[in-house]
């Protein structure tokens, strides 16, 4: 909404607004979007037209005296539309618009002592006061010459622009601005409201139809529009150059925030409803439109206006036209309402008000406010009046508040509540009346808003947040080691066949059946991810794709989280290093041949701190052709931390050791002995010499010097 700062203070009469009232709107909860000063001129003077002569040089030139309250001057106009006795404005010499300074200047010989001035040249918007933008004549009864034309022209307000939050449609009013400012500043709100003289009741009927009430007033008689009230209407952006009552529906628009419409009573004046109409239309501005289902107000069953959103071009109010006019007073169905502005694909200013709700309590000061501004004419009783309107109740809860104030005592918050008490708000036996405008307070909650609104969040001293550390999680990278292996990711089904399931090389020894299933194939939990790596591997086998290398991470058995792998182009001692590389755990691996589906000679079990951990080799060939390495190992969390320590520059040694096994023992045994003696850098098996009962296993030892020294002090005692 669009708000003069000027207007806005004359219902705060003891106290005077600033630009500090940005500050109180958001405060209150209002979003002020802009303040800036409405005008950028200074010193301009009312000045009495004295003689207009044409200059003899010019033919488009007049030279024109004027009396101002610094004196006489002459001043040349090309608006020759001054006539000796005007009264106008005009900028003299040292005055100024913007960066704009007048001064004396001489124009075809003779010396012109400022300029005069146009509404456009002060700040209005011309288009919305006059049809031409000439020179600005004022009424001679306007003002004195030594009054301030910035003053009465209203040329040092502010404008203010805010935003309303959607469920405060009534603060699109300076009525409701206003009292939320006073009851801010606890000053006097002053809003006089005057009972109409000379009254009559109107033959005219109507009913509500579709609408949520729809009142009417007749008016007899003429009225002018001040200059004041275009002033402000030009604004607020809203057109003036109409007859008296159309700019009166605009006034109670801006200053009640209802939405409002006025005909001739002399052409709608029976059986007035609101209903939805079907067809053509001519709006305002001779534009033919068609309708579905739009709102709109019938008088004895023809169409007069779409409600709240345009009126007719056959029904429209002529300046000076009548003398008899019926005013429309409504709440409408806000849906109704946006719907037949969609029809119309146009939302004007009362559309947009009444597209959200309007209160019967609005609609009630509405009535009042139109028959105030006529006190002076003939004004009918309400047509279709409102029924008393009966207030919310709201149960107060003390404890609620403190619960959400973490408070334990309630007197920090009279003053809070001997303001809303001057908007309407009785706090009383333990109950909430809430004023009848706000239809938007529901909820005890509701209540607790306007308290804390007008308490002022800032009050509330902020406190810190008791941080508790949360444990977080360490970020899973495994897939992205496998994929650094060349390793691609594969997605298979959790549930296999039961022959399937019968391959447990962790010797579960218990399957996990479903007791319904969708067929055969899937009806048992896998004892092991390899059984369905195969069947992946089969697949692209026949699609001639013979290079696999893939990976999967899924469930086994009774939920136990598994890694697998499949290639056809690594070496058992590739995929063993891979599964160091990405475990990165301290593995043994020990040949594995008690499991008659594994093959023994090229497969082996892996170790991890005593207990199976996974496997690694071939499936038997009785039941695999696919000659592929697969290897499973659970997932683990485990990780170790990384200790630093000094570097030892020294070169590593080296040192063999041979050791006689059993042709079916393996050299595991005394691996793990050699790496508990020491600290070892690396192992590796250079020589396997096989006997007749027995098998030369010949090891080559990396470590620091001083490992070597402990290992050969352990292992070649005799030496």
């Amino acid at each position: 909404m669009i708000l003069s700062l000027k207007h806005l203070n004359k219902f705060l009469p003891k106290i005077t607004l600033d630009t500090t009232v940005e500050k109180a709107f958001n405060n209150l909860g209002f979003e002020v979007e802009s303040v800036h000063p409405f005008s950028d001129v200074q010193g301009l003077v009312f000045a009495k037209v004295l003689s207009v002569k044409p200059n003899p040089n010019s033919d488009r030139l007049d030279v024109v005296e004027v009396l101002t309250k610094h004196g006489q001057a002459t001043i040349q106009t090309t608006d020759r539309i001054l006539k000796p006795g005007d009264l106008t404005i005009c900028f003299p010499v040292g005055s100024s618009k913007g960066n704009q300074l007048f001064s004396e200047v001489k124009l075809k010989g003779i010396v012109s002592q400022g300029m005069f001035a146009s509404w456009s040249e002060i700040g209005y918007d011309s288009t919305l006061l006059e049809d031409e933008d000439h020179v600005l004549v004022l009424p001679n009864d306007f003002a004195k010459l030594e009054d301030d034309p910035m003053e009465l022209l209203g040329l040092t307000d502010y404008i203010i622009e805010i935003s309303t939050t959607a469920n405060r449609n009534d603060a699109n009013s300076y009525y409701v601005l206003a009292k939320e400012l006073a009851a801010y500043y606890q000053t006097e709100f002053k809003f006089d409201l005057h009972k109409p003289q000379n009254t009559f009741e109107s033959t005219i009927q109507a009913q509500n139809g579709l609408s949520k009430h729809l009142s009417f007033i007749q008016v007899q008689g003429q009225k002018q529009t001040t200059l004041q009230e275009k002033m402000l209407l030009a604004k607020s952006g809203i057109d003036t150059k109409f007859d008296w009552a159309v700019n009166l529906t605009n006034l109670t628009l801006i200053n009640i925030g209802v939405p409002t419409h006025v005909y001739d009573a002399n052409v709608v004046n029976k059986d007035l409803k609101a209903d939805l109409y079907n067809g053509d239309v001519v709006v305002l501005g001779n534009k033919e439109l068609k309708v579905s289902d739009a709102l709109a107000i019938y008088s004895n069953d023809k169409v007069v206006s779409l409600a709240a959103n345009m009126g007719l071009e056959a029904y429209k109010v002529l300046p000076n036209q009548t003398n008899n006019y019926l005013f429309e007073i409504a709440s409408f169905d806000p849906k109704l309402v946006r719907h037949t502005s969609k029809e119309i694909k146009l939302i004007s200013n009362s559309a947009a008000q009444a597209g959200r709700v309007i209160s019967l309590e609005q609609v009630n000061l509405a009535i009042k406010f139109i028959q105030s501004y006529c006190q002076d004419l003939k004004v009918s009783s309400t047509i279709n009046p409102i029924a008393k309107i009966n207030r919310n109740k709201i149960a107060f809860d003390a404890s609620k508040l403190r619960k959400y104030a973490n408070t334990t005592s309630l007197n920090k918050f009279n003053v809070a509540i001997e303001k809303l008490q001057k908007l309407g708000f009785d706090f009383e036996n333990d109950t909430v009346k809430i004023p009848n405008y706000r239809y938007d307070v529901e909820l005890f909650e509701d209540v607790i808003e306007e308290i804390f609104r007008f308490y002022s969040y800032d009050s509330f001293k902020p406190k810190a947040f008791k941080n508790t550390p949360v444990l977080t999680q360490k970020r899973d990278n495994t897939k992205s080691l496998f994929v650094a292996q060349n390793y691609s990711e594969v997605r298979t089904f959790t549930l296999v066949s039961k022959s399937k399931a019968q391959f447990d090389p962790f010797e579960f020894n218990q399957d996990i059946d479903l007791m319904t299933f969708v067929s055969k194939e899937r009806e048992t939990i896998r004892n092991s991810i390899v059984v369905s790596l195969q069947e992946v591997v089969e697949y692209n086998q026949k699609r001639k794709l013979n290079s696999i290398n893939i990976f999967e991470r899924g469930m086994i058995n009774n939920n136990l989280e598994v890694y697998g792998l499949a290639s056809t182009t690594k070496s058992f001692q590739q995929i063993k290093s891979d599964i160091l590389n990405i475990t990165k755990l301290d593995l043994e691996f020990v040949p594995f041949s008690d499991n008659n589906q594994i093959h023994p000679n090229v497969s082996a079990k892996i170790l991890y701190n005593g207990e199976m951990f996974g496997w690694i080799g071939k499936l038997h060939p009785q039941f695999d052709n696919t000659n592929a390495y697969y290897a499973e190992f659970f997932k683990t969390n485990s990780s170790k931390s990384t200790k630093f320590t000094d570097v030892n520059l020294e070169p590593l040694k080296t040192v063999d050791l041979t050791f006689e096994l059993d042709l079916k023992d393996h050299i595991s045994s005394f691996i793990s002995q050699i790496k508990q003696v020491a600290n070892i850098y690396e192992i590796n098996i250079i020589d396997d010499y096989v006997k007749f009962q027995s098998h030369n296993v010949t090891l080559r030892i990396t470590a620091q010097p001083e490992s070597i020294d402990a290992i050969n002090k352990h292992f070649n005692k005799e030496a």
